[in-house]
C-alpha cells in the first residue's frame, strides 16, 4: 500500500538520523579521549567526519525524537569537555613556548 512506503520511509529517515547521532556520540567521546590523552593534534580527521555528519543532519532537516534528545544532550557535554581540554592544553603548550623563549633570551643576553 502506499501509505505503508511512507510510514517504512519515515521510520528509515528517523532509523538514519538515530545512526548519525550514534555515530556522532561515538567519534565525540574518541576525541574527547584522545584529548585527555594528550593527543589533542590528532583529532582533526574525526573533526571533519563529524563536520560532515552534522552537515548532514542539517541538511535533512529531520525533527529529533525524544528518545535521541539525551544522545544529543551528550554529544553537546562531550563539546564543552573538548573546548576546555583544548584551552588548558593550548595554554599549557604556549606556557611552555614563553618559558622557552625567556630562557634563551636570558642565555643570549649572558
Amino acid at each position: 500500500m502506499l501509505s505503508d512506503k511512507f510510514i517504512q520511509d519515515d521510520f528509515t529517515d528517523n532509523e538514519n538520523l538515530s545512526k548519525q547521532i550514534t555515530r556522532l556520540e561515538e567519534l565525540s567521546i574518541s576525541m574527547t579521549k584522545l584529548i585527555e590523552n594528550g593527543n589533542p593534534h590528532k583529532i582533526s580527521h574525526l573533526e571533519k567526519i563529524r563536520q560532515k555528519i552534522l552537515k548532514d543532519i542539517i541538511k535533512n532537516k529531520k525533527p529529533i525524537t525524544k528518545n535521541l534528545q539525551p544522545k544529543v544532550s551528550n554529544i553537546i557535554n562531550l563539546n564543552n569537555n573538548m573546548i576546555e581540554e583544548v584551552k588548558k592544553a593550548k595554554t599549557k603548550t604556549l606556557g611552555e613556548i614563553k618559558k622557552k623563549i625567556s630562557f634563551y633570551k636570558s642565555y643570549s643576553n649572558s
